[in-house]
This record gives structure tokens, C-alpha cells and sequence, in this order.
């Protein structure tokens, strides 16, 4: 197969499973954060995760697609002298991930979910539920990218390429 497929068919599978990750860790994230008053339905959690799933999956592997990660890799490798495979690098990569991912994904998750899902007399204030929400999706998938995205790029690379 020609290379440049290759690398196509590989940021497919990578976009894929990055927009699982943190679809899912965000959504459930948001999920467990709700406060809930006790007269709606333990469904309408079940339902409202996976409409969150389904809306923050589009974003997220739509960003995957479009946003080249390995040459914003490459470009802060350059500026900041990193050496590959370390902590470091790591974290700078990881970091730079989350903050093209994560803020908006969770924005667009916090405003679906204001206006769709809470019941008028139960809204709280929305610019401290966004904040709050956005901090702590942040670490979140921090947490999330640093530990996965080792994974998912050794299930994904080939072989020659992934040691």
C-alpha cells in the first residue's frame, strides 16, 4: 500500500479511537458531575450520557480528521527541543491535545446540555457550571490522553513503526 495511504488509514484509526476516549471519559465526566433532582428519571441520565456521547464523538473525531496532531507534534518538538519518547514530550504532546480537543467538546457538551436537557426550574447559573465544567474535563482528559494515547497508538501504528 502506498505510504501516504498508510498514513491516512493510520490518523483514521487514531481520529476513531481518540473521538472513543474522550467522547466517552468526557461524557460520563459530565455525567457524574450532574447534580440531579430526584424526580427526573435514572433513563434520562442513561439517555442524556448517550446523546452527549453521540454529540461529543461527532466533535471529536471530526476534530481528529481535520486537525493534523502529528505535525503539531513536530512543530513543538522544533520550538521546544524535545527528544522523543520521553516524559516531557510526552506531556507537551499530550497537553497540546487537550487543549485542541477538550475545550470544545466540553463547551459544546455544557451548552447542549443547559439548553436541552435541565428542566427550567432546576438551571443553575450557567457561566459557573461552564468554568466549572471546563476545568474539570480538563484534567480529565489530561489524565485520559497521557494514559491512553500510548495505547492507542500501539494498537494502530505498525509494527516497524510503533518501537
Amino acid at each position: 500500500m502506498d505510504k501516504k495511504m498508510e498514513q491516512k488509514k493510520i490518523g483514521f484509526k487514531v481520529a476513531f479511537f481518540m473521538a472513543i476516549l474522550m467522547s466517552f471519559g468526557l461524557s460520563l465526566t459530565g455525567n457524574l458531575m450532574a447534580d440531579r433532582p430526584p424526580e427526573i428519571p435514572v433513563i434520562a441520565s442513561v439517555i442524556g450520557f448517550l446523546e452527549c456521547f453521540a454529540l461529543s464523538f461527532a466533535i471529536s473525531f471530526a476534530i481528529g480528521l481535520i486537525v493534523p496532531i502529528p505535525k503539531v507534534n513536530a512543530a513543538l518538538a522544533r520550538k521546544f527541543h524535545l527528544q522523543p519518547r520521553t516524559l516531557k514530550t510526552h506531556f507537551v504532546e499530550s497537553l497540546a491535545s487537550n487543549l485542541i480537543y477538550t475545550p470544545i467538546i466540553t463547551a459544546a457538551m455544557v451548552t447542549f446540555v443547559y439548553f436541552t436537557m435541565i428542566p427550567d426550574g432546576h438551571k443553575p447559573p450557567f457561566l459557573p457550571m461552564f468554568i466549572h465544567s471546563q476545568v474539570v474535563c480538563f484534567i480529565v482528559a489530561q489524565v485520559l490522553i497521557m494514559v491512553f494515547v500510548p495505547i492507542i497508538l500501539k494498537l494502530v501504528l505498525p509494527k516497524n513503526l510503533s518501537h
